[in-house]
């Protein structure tokens, strides 16, 4: 019964959000939330150091913060990344997590007296994996990387669009233009969030799979990139497993001030 009202809920706080026109604004929201505060309105703000929300009335204001981690012109996604997710669960059911693996693991047995090390560094591994899987379209893939075919700027942004699927979410309510407290517009959905949970156990998991193919030459992985006893055998192991889950990635070496850098 629990199991079933809570669904009830989620469906109803989905079917509520979806009657909002969302829009999305680059300038500030103090101005207008003057406006609503001397107008006696009532509305609901939510603030992040990313972006703000404010609900008024049936428009759901996204606005930028002055933090530049996110590009503001493309704010817009957080709202593209929850519609493909919902598609892909109404479509799909719940997903099956991969079997949970550490975010680092560590060969202490490794002999570093034999050769060099190099390492493989996934591209923007959650977001190409959510794409892969399917949890996100092409179309929303392709807007979460830069134009220039860098991914540097949306980075921040792209981890951020997973990371918040299904978590609960609580506003500051104004009544008359008055605060009057928290309300919880959107409690915890355990099916969104698991698609960010797979998401991550599926970058650690092929870490984890990696580290066995590779066997004494694994020598660490931290989150989506693995480094390993550099010879032609080994970079054609992971290169040929990775190619076949359809990831993107770069090779790394090691350089003159014992740091990586990648290979041109």
């Amino acid at each position: 019964m629990e199991n079933q009202e809570q669904q009830q809920e989620q469906q109803q706080e989905q079917q509520q959000e979806e009657k909002l026109e969302k829009t999305y604004k680059r300038k500030g929201m103090q101005t207008f939330m003057k406006t609503l505060v001397e107008s006696g309105a009532d509305f609901l703000i939510r603030n992040g150091s990313e972006c703000t929300e404010l609900i008024y009335d049936t428009i759901h204001n996204v606005y930028a913060t002055k933090n530049k981690n996110f590009p503001k012109d493309k704010i817009f996604l957080f709202n593209l990344v929850n519609r493909d997710v919902r598609k892909y669960l109404e479509v799909n059911g719940s997903v099956i997590l991969k079997p949970k693996k550490n975010t680092t693991e560590w060969n202490w047995n490794y002999d570093s007296q034999i050769g060099t090390i190099t390492g493989t560094d996934l591209d923007h591994a959650y977001w190409r994996i959510a794409y892969v899987n399917n949890y996100i379209s092409k179309k929303t893939y392709n807007y979460g990387l830069d134009d220039n075919g860098l991914d540097d700027k949306c980075k921040a942004l792209r981890l951020a669009t997973i990371s918040i699927l299904g978590r609960e979410k609580k506003y500051l309510q104004y009544k008359n233009g008055v605060y009057v407290g928290e309300v919880i517009r959107q409690s915890k959905n355990e099916e969104l969030h698991n698609v960010f949970m797979n998401v991550r156990y599926s970058c650690y998991f092929m870490m984890y799979e990696l580290s066995q193919l590779l066997g004494d030459d694994f020598f660490c992985w931290k989150t989506d990139c693995i480094y390993y006893r550099d010879t032609i055998e080994n970079r054609k192991i992971v290169h040929e497993y990775l190619e076949e889950r359809e990831m993107l990635f770069k090779q790394l070496i090691f350089n003159s001030l014992d740091k990586f850098e990648e290979i041109k």
